[in-house]
């Protein structure tokens, strides 16, 4: 995302970054002509490999490189714009949504140290705000980038002598750690998706890509005509922006992927030729190119601010707001960007100094009253606390449900096979949207005198032979259908299942719920469903505070696929096992202390319990086997 400091100005990356950040900004901003413009990303880590690649290699072998001057101009160009965007999005947020302003801070705080990929990649999950409601998500490109720009130089120093002597030996090299990194993207993509998302390492390859078209691309114009040249490059240019649009689907087996290689590859393609076409150089095309990164900086946290006011369900309103994003983008680069005196040492250290400290001070204190809007503090601290000190016991983790990133080994099977002689065993099965009603079966099975058994796991459907993105859960459902209840299900007296239905299409979901009653029924054993709950489009904590503080109504962040997904299932062949949970008309939804949602998906157990009566009538009060 970043320029570099060149003589010679190579237009060819002047128009790779402008395709870029318009095919990012575009796909964030939900307009339908990118539909895959988050394979910008990948286009500006191609760009960085390139010119990293050309800055070090060129200083290296005149003699005048220098590591310490090397990152501070890294430094100097990268962190000035960064921290205006999260001194005054810390600022407005402060006044107009300061219930987020924790989980703000948290964010600000590791995207100022270049390490937020790896908290996003931690946090990941569902007992962790939507990443789609983090105002500092497009940051983990940075870390990422930021994360090249500190081995990068200090591999190409290590491998200078090398590449003297015997320079065949360091491009192969290189190409040993770009198969390397690729490999680790597979494997990763395959048992863990969100590390070869987030992480350097199954990254690293594309950077590797943008190396290697640095070291090769005179060779190659020398090949080619400059004819043949831009004919190529108009192909690869076609083929970029084609993907971009979404015409060949480059996300349907996961980002990033094999098919990642179609936008590497392309970007590659045009810097090994170096073409010198006329409307590279058009004013639009370049004025875009330089304003990119202050701009791809802006544009987030301004749609994720439109998220939660509501201000994106109509084209006019999101294309107001790119305008707007590209405004702000445009003054900070001619107010920030290009002012040197925020690139000095003791500008960078002051500034730096004041938003660690800032950022890391919201973290640490108590949440005050002054800091939430309409006198909700206790609301602010339900939703700050609520799955640090609650979660776990409310889904049973490790004994009864298992995590999206954790392995088979860390369930404890013992519990399982702790049936009750004397009481019925109830076997509660299914993802989250199941576990998140362990705690108030868990209360209700002791009222009845029933022994509760849970086998639960994060984004997994509970039937035979499924197959999730998470490993763990993947083998937990495997485990159940294809080991424990063969051998077991003589001692299950009735299965409580629940998912989050509306995850899955109506022909996959229909193709589940047969099998599941195929397995059941050879074994003549009850299943009662826990219906679709809701799903809001923010917070269900955030909607609460807009609601008293701005009269917002809640109705308006209903996600239509949910409800759909409820009807869908209210006239299906389970319509009499399965409980109606959805948008209940007779449940409470907050009190001073606690909302029914946690977060915009998943009950909490003061949610849950307004169901207790409902949940009881329908399971603990009909008969099993």
């Amino acid at each position: 995302m970043l320029q570099a400091d060149q003589n010679n100005i190579r237009y060819d990356i002047i128009f790779l970054r402008c395709v870029a950040v318009v095919a990012v900004v575009c796909y964030h901003f939900d307009f339908h002509i990118f539909r895959d413009g988050y394979a910008g990303v990948d286009v500006f880590f191609v760009l960085s490999g390139f010119l990293m690649t050309q800055i070090i290699g060129r200083k290296i072998s005149n003699g005048h490189f220098s590591l310490v001057d090397f990152y501070y101009r890294r430094l100097a160009r990268v962190v000035p714009a960064l921290l205006t965007v999260l001194l005054f999005f810390f600022v407005l947020i402060y006044f107009v949504l300061g219930i987020k302003l924790y989980d703000f801070s948290r964010f600000a705080f590791s995207s100022s140290l270049f390490i937020s990929n790896i908290h996003y990649y931690r946090a990941a999950g569902y007992f962790s705000p939507s990443s789609q409601l983090n105002f500092l998500l497009h940051t983990w490109s940075l870390s990422v980038e930021w994360q090249f720009y500190m081995l990068y130089p200090l591999f190409l120093l290590g491998a200078a002598t090398l590449r003297r002597r015997y320079s065949h030996l360091f491009i192969m090299l290189v190409y040993v750690l770009l198969c390397l990194s690729f490999a680790s993207m597979l494997y990763y993509m395959r048992f863990n998706p969100k590390f070869a998302f987030f992480m350097f390492p199954t990254r690293a390859w594309e950077f590797l890509v943008g190396g290697l078209a640095y070291f090769h691309g005179r060779r190659v114009q020398d090949y080619f005509s400059l004819r043949v040249r831009h004919l190529l490059t108009s192909f690869f240019i076609v083929l970029l922006v084609v993907s971009m649009l979404g015409l060949i689907r480059l996300g349907g087996f996961g980002w990033p992927s094999v098919s990642t290689w179609l936008p590497v590859g392309c970007t590659a393609g045009i810097l090994l030729l170096a073409p010198e076409l006329r409307f590279f150089k058009f004013p639009a095309i370049v004025y875009l190119a330089r304003i990119s990164y202050s701009w791809y900086l802006w544009h987030w946290p301004i749609v994720v601010l439109c998220t939660y006011f509501v201000w994106n369900q109509k084209l006019e309103q999101r294309m107001l707001f790119f305008l707007i994003s590209l405004i702000l983008g445009s003054i900070a680069y001619f107010l920030v960007e290009r002012r040197g005196i925020f690139r000095k040492p003791a500008a960078l250290i002051a500034g730096l100094f004041v938003t660690l400290t800032l950022t890391f001070s919201i973290t640490q204190i108590s949440w005050p009253k002054y800091l939430t809007a309409a006198n909700l503090p206790e609301i602010a601290n339900f939703q700050r606390h609520y799955t640090a000190s609650f979660a776990d016991a409310q889904y049973n983790v490790g004994k009864g449900h298992l995590l999206a990133n954790s392995p088979l080994q860390e369930f404890d099977k013992n519990e399982l096979h702790n049936f009750s002689d004397s009481l019925p065993n109830y076997l509660l099965l299914g993802d989250c949207h199941a576990g998140m009603f362990s705690a108030t079966l868990r209360d209700l099975s002791q009222k009845h005198h029933v022994h509760l058994l849970q086998a639960t796991g994060d984004e997994t459907f509970p039937a035979p032979h499924v197959r999730s993105a998470y490993q763990g859960p993947t083998d937990l459902m495997h485990y159940m259908y294809d080991t424990y209840l063969p051998r077991h299900i003589s001692k299950i007296d009735k299965v409580i299942l629940s998912a989050n239905y509306a995850g899955y299409s109506k022909k996959q979901l229909s193709a589940y719920l047969s099998q599941i009653d195929a397995f059941f029924g050879q074994y003549n054993v009850p299943i009662i469903y826990i219906g679709q709950t809701e799903n809001y489009r923010i917070e269900y904590p955030v909607v609460e505070v807009l609601r008293k503080r701005f009269g917002v109504r809640p109705e308006k962040y209903l996600r239509a696929e949910r409800y759909n997904a409820n009807a869908f299932l209210k006239g299906s062949p389970i319509a009499s096992q399965y409980i109606d949970v959805y948008n209940h008309p007779d449940i409470a939804r907050a009190d001073k202390r606690a909302t029914y949602f946690y977060d915009a998906d998943h009950l909490s157990i003061f949610g849950t319990q307004q169901y207790a009566k409902l949940l009881e009538e329908r399971i603990f009060s009909t008969p099993s086997r």
